[in-house]
């Protein structure tokens, strides 16, 4: 089977030009402003560098660029952080190495880096590649909109991805006729409710036909959706949430909250499970980590020193956490970084972060049983990153 994008006698996306250069700093800082800094090093001698990007925004999270530099080079990105990318050789290939995975890649062999492992590649001579960057946030949340929870670790894609199979060959397939429509006159210009939709689309394609660590749980939470059992929480569940959402900060148990939500804990378990995933204290848990996380990255900024660890006890008491232990090997497992260097404002290997809840309900204690009527305010939206001009 041959892949679509390869068969174009014109430079992809021309109308789109960032820049073209033989000049090696010059190219390494134009791709940087796109996609991240990063070191770039012409391989062997006498390869001359012809080097050029051009680069489309479908709408708002994922872009379409072509990418080349006439010469072998090898690239070191380190880690993506904010985004990932699909990257598909449209001749010649490239040695892509990222985290424990690496893939020699072709024309029919395309690559899927993601942003919590590190990035190490060495394209051939003569390989210009078609790269698909997807905002990290935004792929997220579409991840956790088609799940119905939350992603408790990393999202990270298999690396290589075969574009001769079906499932991967739609994908490469859409990835075509978004590149002809950014070709061709005014693209999806005018047209933003097409240009959502297109992107929409395409998030949801990457993350349903490639395989990745939360294929599985994908699969499942569509066989639950097919079958009827996902959809709109159950009522006790919805009034669980609003109470544990409000009064974050408060020690509550399971026998408290049945008694509170009117629920016997066994159906209130099992709610929790057939639409969450996870147990009712299991979910309070990571929505005490969210609001944690969010604390931290609003106080985050150098100079913290010796007042960062107090700080990180505080807000971990804030947010219900009475083990700073406890509380730190929780927020590691879920971020990828501990709370210190949340508050530092260091982030070298960034986690999944769900801004989703509103802001922590500061309180006095309570009794558990003198908790109050509340009402959920509306979820706060994500505004996913902005590509760099």
């Amino acid at each position: 089977m041959d892949n679509p994008l390869t068969n174009r006698s014109a430079l992809p996306l021309a109308h789109h030009r960032v820049f073209q250069s033989s000049d090696v700093d010059e190219a390494r800082e134009f791709v940087a402003r796109i996609f991240c800094p990063h070191e770039l090093s012409p391989l062997g001698r006498g390869g001359r560098l012809d080097a050029c990007h051009h680069s489309a925004l479908v709408h708002r999270h994922a872009s379409i660029n072509y990418v080349q530099y006439g010469a072998a080079v090898r690239i070191e990105p380190g880690y993506l952080r904010e985004f990932f990318l699909l990257q598909i050789p449209l001749r010649g290939g490239a040695s892509v190495r990222c985290g424990g995975q690496s893939v020699e890649s072709h024309p029919l062999l395309a690559s899927v880096p993601s942003p919590t492992d590190p990035l190490s590649m060495v394209w051939a001579e003569d390989s210009p590649q078609l790269i698909v960057k997807f905002d990290r946030r935004a792929l997220w949340q579409r991840l956790e909109s088609l799940l119905q929870a939350p992603l408790r670790q990393a999202l990270v894609f298999d690396l290589a991805v075969d574009l001769s199979g079906a499932a991967a060959g739609g994908l490469a397939a859409l990835v075509g006729y978004l590149r002809s429509t950014l070709e061709h006159g005014q693209g999806f210009s005018g047209h933003e409710t097409l240009a959502e939709q297109a992107e929409n689309h395409l998030l949801s394609s990457l993350l349903l036909s490639l395989p990745h660590n939360y294929s599985a749980a994908l699969a499942g939470a569509s066989g639950r959706v097919a079958s009827g059992s996902g959809g709109v929480l159950p009522r006790t569940v919805k009034r669980a949430q609003e109470i544990l959402r409000a009064h974050v900060e408060l020690p509550i148990s399971l026998d408290e909250l049945c008694t509170l939500t009117g629920a016997s804990a066994r159906s209130l378990q099992q709610g929790f499970a057939r639409h969450t995933g996870c147990s009712p204290m299991a979910w309070l848990r990571e929505l005490r980590l969210d609001h944690a996380r969010a604390q931290l990255q609003r106080a985050a900024g150098p100079g913290a020193g010796d007042g960062c660890q107090v700080r990180v006890a505080t807000v971990a008491a804030n947010c219900g956490f009475f083990h700073l232990g406890h509380f730190a090997a929780h927020y590691r497992r879920r971020f990828g970084e501990s709370p210190s260097q949340t508050a530092a404002g260091a982030i070298a290997n960034p986690g999944p972060t769900r801004l989703f809840l509103q802001e922590p309900v500061r309180m006095q204690s309570l009794p558990s049983a003198a908790l109050p009527e509340v009402a959920v305010p509306a979820r706060a939206s994500h505004r996913g990153d902005r590509q760099a001009a």
